[in-house]
């Protein structure tokens, strides 16, 4: 088993009920299931604000597969060429750090990332 550490955001208008969808969608993927508290960021690009949350747990899966997973999952959810061009992003779901390693160390250093993640290392009592 690799432990999966994810960042998981929604801008758009029902960004709160996105990211419901999706916490619940990874609950079948990743078991056990952590994730942070909701928050919001702000966009690093544009003017827009993020409801973001850092999720972990544990999966068998090649990372090839689970990333083309996610990625399927965001199109499912809405994301599409046209959101994109509106910087709408209805769902993103992204691996940072697999199996130990971290995979995007750009995103593991922004505040969308470190938020969620500092609580998930240092739970309150």
């Amino acid at each position: 088993m690799k432990e999966v550490v994810l960042s998981v955001a929604s801008n758009v208008e029902n960004r709160r009920q996105m990211m419901a969808d999706a916490l619940d969608w990874l609950m079948g993927v990743l078991a056990p299931l952590r994730c942070s508290m909701l928050y919001t960021t702000q966009a690093l690009h544009g003017d827009s604000t993020y409801l973001n949350a850092v999720v972990s747990g544990y999966c068998d899966m090649p990372f090839e597969e689970l990333h083309a997973m996610f990625k399927q999952h965001e199109v499912d959810a809405g994301r599409s060429k046209e959101m994109r061009i509106k910087h709408l992003v209805p769902i993103d779901i992204d691996i940072v750090i697999y199996d130990g390693e971290i995979l995007k160390p750009r995103d593991f250093s922004q505040e969308f990332f470190k938020k969620g993640w500092e609580e998930l290392k240092n739970p309150k009592k």
